[in-house]
């Protein structure tokens, strides 16, 4: 005959086991291209998939399965790459928005810090009118606004 404590301790390994079949593991590439596996989370700033641990079981078996990981590689590689794209066009374009804030702030000093303020249109050079020298205040104040903050 079953005794109680032996029922209540196999029901609690029971549910142990049940637990740790569903329980979720992170899922990442390293920088040498290798799929990582963890309980723990990878470094900050790696993108990363949420798995089941059963999946990764079920993952390991059969050709099916390896097809299956692989599309999910090659669409975990495809956005790891698009992001990185992203973050360079983003870098590209903070750098040009830096160098236009410099450039209008230049053009500001120059347009206020100056009596009259000549200007080069094609090979002729030519003297700014009051009216024509505050339009280009206004612009360059503008442009720092846009670019500078």
């Amino acid at each position: 005959m079953w005794k109680s404590g032996t029922i209540v301790g196999i029901a609690l390994a029971s549910i142990l086991i049940a637990t740790n079949a569903n329980a979720q593991a992170y899922k990442w590439i390293n920088p040498a291209g290798n799929t990582i596996y963890s309980q723990t989370p990878p470094p900050m700033g790696t993108f990363y998939e949420l798995v089941n641990d059963a999946s990764i079981a079920s993952s390991n078996s059969g050709a099916a399965s390896t097809k299956s990981s692989q599309k999910s590689l090659d669409s975990f590689s495809e956005t790891r790459e698009k992001k990185k794209t992203e973050q360079q066009q983003l870098a590209e374009s903070n750098q040009i928005k830096q160098e236009n804030c410099a450039q209008a702030k230049t053009n500001l000093t120059s347009l206020t810090s100056r009596g009259q303020v000549t200007i080069k249109e094609g090979e002729l050079y030519r003297k700014l009118t009051e009216e024509e020298r505050q339009d280009e205040i206004k612009t360059a104040n503008q442009r720092i606004e846009e670019y500078c903050n």
